[in-house]
């Protein structure tokens, strides 16, 4: 169809729709609130959640559409196609910045840089949509999708898988570790997640050329304070004492916490939670039992946390699996997504020899010395969760440690084998087809 038959002002109609239908999408309600500043700590460069980035230019390319249509209209697309395509991509881009500038204004949105970049993407596609309707697909795949642009396109869509991917693996790392954050043993610092059993022993390990560090050792003998009893350790770490309790009789071999008795160490444990940081490795090596198998919470066995919501780590119990929670970047500081399950841990109030060993992206858990339970945590296991608005992603340890990994791969090599496949067929097909030939 040739695009000069199509009247200019049915273009104008399609944008003013898709503007008012874009407005009411990213801006309603329209409870703009004015505090006297604008609030730039709102910001923020990454998507909310992976999901966000598809939908952001979907929604932009009809619209990238119509406004390459008012600005190619009567055959200007196909005389000046990179003209048409540079304006459309900066309209786009002033619109989507214009309503991101509009959300910091709304406290229930966030503006985010990430969106600006989907949403000009989104122009860019509608104008490459446009411009092959106006110039004939034939034409326009003859012209177009050459050799020599279909290597570039393909190269810099492996270059951007490549980068993407190393982000990934960067987002498993525990660069976010909060050095401030006490240990806790059978609850949260701030007395909401009790748990119920008994400890035997703890223990807090990394690695140095392949030899442990030993950080601190919880022997639990005798009474309250609970020493580090690392012979080891150039500086102990804090001592455990009780936050409320003792209630339930200690018998000095091991201890027992349960409603309205556990242990902390009061200040920062902070030498083990700075060399997490630093090397994203560290080994927990611990001898539990449940007091029964239909706790909630999850039921904190310990933690390095502030409170409920804000943690280095969590071991923790919900019916009869053991729950870990690992903060990192892609994880957040809940360590929600993902969250992972090792099941059947505590089928029954047996005593339990859990080791819990993270080398990233590696995450490996053995329970009594014969159990091993493994899962990768980059690329997939960090992707996949942001494409949900739940602040819980749940991954149970079996099966195949690298089963999300694989099914990243096939997300990411599956489109490229499609569109430039696709592609590269349909310009030889124009090409075999043209007149002349």
């Amino acid at each position: 169809m040739n695009t000069r038959h199509v009247p200019r002002f049915l273009f104008a109609l399609l944008v003013l729709g898709l503007v008012a239908l874009i407005l009411r999408l990213r801006l309603a309600p329209f409870d703009f609130v004015w505090d006297g500043r604008v609030p730039w700590e709102r910001a923020t460069l990454a998507p909310l959640t992976m999901r966000d980035v598809p939908l952001n230019i979907l929604l932009f390319a009809p619209l990238g559409f119509g406004l390459a249509g008012l600005l190619g209209g009567r055959g200007g697309a196909a005389r000046r196609p990179w003209a048409v395509a540079a304006g459309t991509v900066a309209l786009g881009v002033l619109f989507a910045a214009a309503l991101e500038g509009a959300q910091f204004f709304l406290p229930e949105r966030v503006p985010s840089l990430a969106d600006v970049i989907a949403n000009g993407l989104g122009a860019l596609l509608g104008a490459a949509l446009f411009n092959g309707w106006a110039m004939g697909v034939g034409r326009a795949l003859r012209q177009y999708v050459t050799l020599r642009n279909w290597l570039i396109g393909l190269n810099i869509y492996m270059l951007a898988v490549f980068f993407f991917t190393v982000h990934l693996y960067r987002s498993v790392h525990l660069s976010n570790w909060d050095t401030s954050y006490p240990l806790v043993v059978g609850n949260e610092a701030v007395g909401r997640r009790q748990w119920s059993g008994r400890l035997e022993w703890l223990e807090l390990q990394g690695h140095d050329d392949s030899a442990p560090i030993v950080f601190a050792i919880y022997d639990f003998a005798g009474e309250s304070p609970f020493e580090d009893s690392s012979p080891l350790a150039i500086v102990p770490a804090p001592a455990l004492v009780w936050s409320e309790g003792p209630v339930t009789p200690q018998d000095g071999e091991g201890v027992t916490v349960g409603p309205g008795e556990w242990l902390t160490t009061g200040s920062a444990f902070f030498d083990f939670s700075d060399y997490a940081r630093e090397a994203s490795y560290f080994t927990i090596d611990t001898r539990v039992a449940t007091a029964a198998r239909d706790q909630r919470g999850p039921a904190r066995i310990l933690s390095i946390s502030a409170d409920a919501e804000h943690r280095n780590l969590t071991l923790g119990q919900v019916g009869d699996d053991l729950i870990i929670r690992l903060r990192t970047p892609a994880a957040g500081e809940n360590g929600q997504k993902p969250e992972l399950l090792v099941p059947g841990v505590f089928a029954d109030t047996q005593l339990r020899h859990i080791t819990v060993n993270y080398d990233a992206p590696i995450l490996r858990v053995t329970v009594d010395e014969t159990e091993e339970f493994v899962i990768s945590l980059a690329p997939g296991a960090a992707f996949f969760p942001d494409f949900t608005t739940e602040n819980r992603y749940q991954i149970v340890m079996d099966g195949d440690p690298h089963r999300y990994d694989l099914a990243y791969l096939a997300i990411v090599v599956g489109p490229a084998v499609v569109v430039f496949g696709s592609l590269g067929l349909a310009a030889w097909w124009a090409r075999r087809a043209a007149p002349g030939r």
